[in-house]
């Protein structure tokens, strides 16, 4: 279990995939940074790495359960919890 946040649309979508708050979610296939999984960031801060600042946007607390990767700042799993906005 990894605890990070994950930045959404404002509309709780994320490169066309469907999300709610809370929720929980699963990704079938290989895992690969920046290509296939649900990516988060393990410090709030690192996601605006990775997007604009934006009002509209929700940012979330996700624990990723099941597999993990890590590169730098960015970490990819197949199964995310979105706990809370």
């Amino acid at each position: 279990m990894v605890k990070g946040y994950k930045v959404f649309n404002s509309d709780w979508t994320c490169r066309d995939k469907q999300y709610t708050c809370p929720g929980k979610f699963e990704e079938e296939g290989d895992l690969k940074i920046y290509v296939h999984g649900m990516h988060f960031c393990q410090a709030a801060a690192d996601c605006f790495n990775y997007y604009d600042f934006d009002n509209s946007n929700k940012v979330a607390e996700v624990i990723a359960y099941g597999k993990v990767i890590t590169e730098g700042d960015r970490s990819c799993t197949d199964k995310l919890e979105i706990i809370r906005e």
